[in-house]
């Protein structure tokens, strides 16, 4: 895979080491990240790049997010790039409203696991 740039999960921005771009620490790290930070239908030139747009409030939140990124990462896992891809999502009452935290693990092509952590 080649080298990607990083991208804050929590920001969506991407960071610069002094003066160039700093490296992710995998290239499936970056995608996963990517891919969780765009609205689905957002991306220009692919309308099914992205994760659907899930409302916290509703009951059942955990269990369409879950879903929601299994869709997105779909491609990924069907070629190989991402394996043993797990959801974990939980909603919790916050003074401003519901927040739904995710983890999202798997492994890439080098076998080490990875996780990203979110919060919407």
């Amino acid at each position: 895979m080649p080298v990607a740039r990083f991208i804050d999960p929590t920001t969506g921005d991407v960071s610069l080491d002094g003066r160039t771009w700093r490296r992710a620490p995998t290239a499936e790290l970056a995608i996963v990240v990517n891919v969780l930070r765009t609205p689905l239908g957002s991306a220009g030139r692919d309308r099914t790049y992205g994760v659907e747009e899930v409302d916290n409030e509703v009951e059942n939140a955990p269990a369409r997010w879950k879903a929601a990124v299994a869709t997105a990462l779909k491609r990924w896992v069907d070629r190989g790039t991402l394996r043993e891809l797990a959801v974990e999502a939980s909603a919790e009452a916050a003074a401003t409203g519901t927040v739904l935290r995710s983890t999202v693990t798997f492994r890439g092509r080098d076998g080490r696991r990875q996780s990203v952590e979110l919060e919407r």
